[in-house]
């Protein structure tokens, strides 16, 4: 990669980062002061466990975007790859502001523990809107679709960060099931638009 390219792929990389909190933090403010919201949530996932030690799986997505700037380093690849993310993204925030969706917290305002006390802390930056689908679960997933063809052993490694992302969203009471599912599906239909009908952004 030349100096230019570098330049190039560091705009890039801070441009999807600016997008990400313009986006979220508007959807943020926008859906905490909705008067309703849809519930998504299963039957049975008033019954699964808060288990604060899984913050830090939810945590492992910051690894995962980083994983993405530091191994792609192939400008094209990489620019396409922040293309998919621009497209992932825009869609997660449409559905935020059409599907309301607020997550019900355990009350740690006494946490008891070092994770515990992480979580609050997460908490009160994160507010428990724009919950469906999940961004935290689709973006090692964008790595992992990314370099799978391009360095397969990486692939497989935020494979397994997405599980672990995915496991942990649920157990930290941040999202539900059907949020984690959403992602799923969402980053996949993009992923497949992209390859049928904008093959060369990612190839």
């Amino acid at each position: 990669m030349t100096q230019d390219q570098l330049t190039k792929k560091r705009f890039w990389f801070v441009l999807i980062i600016a997008y990400f909190m313009i986006g979220y933090f508007f959807c943020s403010y926008f859906n905490l002061h909705r008067n309703y919201y849809i519930n998504v949530s299963l039957p049975f996932e008033s019954k699964i466990p808060f288990v604060p030690v899984f913050i830090l799986g939810y945590t492992a997505v910051y690894a995962a975007i980083i994983l993405i700037y530091a191994l792609i380093d192939d400008y094209e690849i990489f620019k396409r790859g922040m293309r998919f993310a621009f497209f992932v993204s825009t869609t997660h925030f449409i559905l935020f502001l059409l599907i309301p969706v607020k997550m019900v917290r355990p009350d740690l305002t006494e946490a008891d523990g070092l994770m515990a006390t992480i979580t609050h802390c997460y908490y009160l930056i994160d507010n428990p809107v724009n919950c469906f689908p999940s961004l935290h679960v689709s973006y090692p997933l964008i790595g992992t679709l990314i370099l799978w063809n391009y360095k397969r052993k990486w692939g497989y490694a935020l494979m397994a960060m997405t599980i672990v992302v995915a496991v942990s969203v649920v157990l930290v009471k941040q999202h539900y099931i059907l949020d984690v599912a959403g992602a799923v599906i969402i980053t996949g239909m993009v992923f497949w638009l992209i390859q049928k009908y904008y093959r060369k952004w990612l190839t």
